[in-house]
C-alpha cells in the first residue's frame, strides 16, 4: 500500500540547512538595515546641526544682505555701473549671472577676446 504513504519532499538535513541559510540571511539583512538606519540618523543629525550653525553665524553678521555691503556698492559705482549703484545694469547682468553649458564657454571666449588675456 505504498499509494497512501507520503514521500518527503526533502530530507530533514535539507530542511535544517535551508532554515539555517534563511536565518543567517535574515540576521545579516537586519544588521545591514540597522547600520543603514544609524547612518541616516547620524546624517540627519549632522545636517540639523549644520543648519543651526549657519543660522547662528548669519545672525551674528553685521552685514547680512549683499546689497548693503560697502564693497559691493563700491564695485557697482566703480565698475559695474560707473557713477551709480544700479544692480540690474546690463554689465552686471552679463558678468555676474551664472551661465551653464555652451553659454559658459561662449562667455569665457568673449571675455578672453575683450580683455586680451590668453588664459
Amino acid at each position: 500500500m505504498s499509494l497512501f504513504v507520503e514521500k518527503p519532499v526533502f530530507t530533514r538535513r535539507q530542511f535544517f540547512k535551508g532554515a539555517g541559510i534563511l536565518l543567517a540571511s535574515v540576521v545579516i539583512g537586519g544588521i545591514f538595515a540597522k547600520l543603514g538606519f544609524d547612518a541616516k540618523a547620524v546624517q540627519e543629525d549632522y545636517v540639523a546641526k549644520r543648519v543651526a550653525g549657519l543660522y547662528t553665524l548669519d545672525e551674528s553678521m553685521t552685514i547680512r544682505r549683499s546689497h548693503d555691503n560697502p564693497e559691493i556698492i563700491q564695485l557697482y559705482r566703480e565698475f559695474l555701473s560707473p557713477g551709480e549703484v544700479k544692480p540690474l545694469s546690463e554689465r552686471s547682468e552679463h558678468l555676474l549671472h551664472t551661465r551653464y553649458g555652451r553659454q559658459a564657454v561662449e562667455l569665457a571666449e568673449e571675455l578672453r577676446t575683450n580683455t586680451g588675456s590668453a588664459a
